[in-house]
């Protein structure tokens, strides 16, 4: 009986010895698991050309996969010659469910903080990052809504004036991401976007009885739409506002004017725009004028 026991052992020790690394079509395993897909590796020896890995997986003996590698460095590694991309896919499973450092596939790459899925931004785009400059020296708006298919040629007081008909001064890459006739860029890429915009309008006595519901002011006002070609209150994702309040009564004729910075996190095809809101006197008639000498109403737009 002891004999039999001591066999069994040394039986068992062997064949652990034996299959302390599995080759799959490859006599030459380099590592615990060495899977060989084009059977094309050398039978012996350590040498190994990009070619011949591009089509092996390795599991080394610190637990690290190597795809299309031998020698993998973190946990999964799939650095090569070749085809090193990874794909990622679509994932219902909310952010706390996947925990932190979960990665998917969301109309762009996104990871998981433990609490809500996130962005995962590129460190540089295919191109040049975009910039834009423009001026605009008309009094051209359309009031109401950028849908408005008429374009009025003097702003309104108390009514949304969307700019349009700018000149465009600089645009990176010789793009056609800002179309200066409507006044409309649009994002090229997922990405932060920062977007600033000063106006000022032609000189005007400002005397308006104040009105809490309606505060003598100035409002520079970005709106951000979706990426279809709709431009009503439905598409719109969201809306910066920035306030220039005035006294209620001037002396004389005074400069009124306004600027908003703002970032947004834009996805490819969204639309930002921007427009002006003013409540500086009795007047409900398209007769106010830009400031259209100095300079003064500017716009930049700038991917970051």
């Amino acid at each position: 009986m002891m004999k039999k026991n001591c066999l069994l052992i040394v039986m068992t020790l062997s064949f652990q010895c034996v299959f302390s690394q599995i080759g799959i079509n490859t006599p030459n395993p380099q590592g615990i698991l060495h899977i060989d897909g084009q059977k094309d590796n050398p039978v012996s020896g350590s040498t190994f050309t990009p070619a011949q890995q591009a089509n092996d997986i390795l599991v080394n003996s610190a637990g690290k996969i190597g795809v299309g590698t031998l020698s993998p460095t973190v946990k999964v590694d799939a650095r090569n010659s070749g085809n090193g991309a990874i794909g990622f896919g679509t994932s219902t499973l909310t952010a706390v469910a996947a925990d932190e450092g979960a990665i998917r596939y969301n109309n762009g790459v996104e990871y998981s903080n433990g609490n809500e899925w996130l962005p995962l931004l590129t460190a540089q785009p295919a191109s040049n990052k975009v910039i834009v400059i423009a001026a605009k020296t008309t009094n051209n708006v359309k009031l109401a809504s950028p849908a408005t298919p008429t374009v009025t040629a003097g702003l309104q007081n108390r009514a949304s004036n969307y700019l349009v008909d700018w000149s465009k001064t600089f645009e990176s890459n010789s793009g056609t991401t800002f179309n200066a006739g409507t006044g409309i860029f649009t994002a090229p890429r997922n990405g932060i976007y920062v977007a600033t915009f000063t106006t000022d309008l032609a000189p005007m006595a400002i005397n308006y009885t104040t009105d809490p519901l309606n505060p003598i002011q100035i409002e520079a006002i970005w709106q951000l739409y979706d990426n279809t070609a709709g431009l009503t209150a439905a598409n719109i994702v969201n809306t910066v506002k920035c306030a220039n309040t005035m006294s209620s009564n001037s002396v004389g004729n005074i400069d009124a004017g306004s600027n908003c910075t703002a970032s947004f996190y834009m996805t490819a095809g969204q639309r930002l725009m921007p427009y002006i809101w003013f409540n500086l006197n009795n007047s409900n008639v398209a007769n106010f004028s830009l400031n259209n000498t100095g300079g003064y109403n500017n716009l930049t737009i700038a991917e970051q």
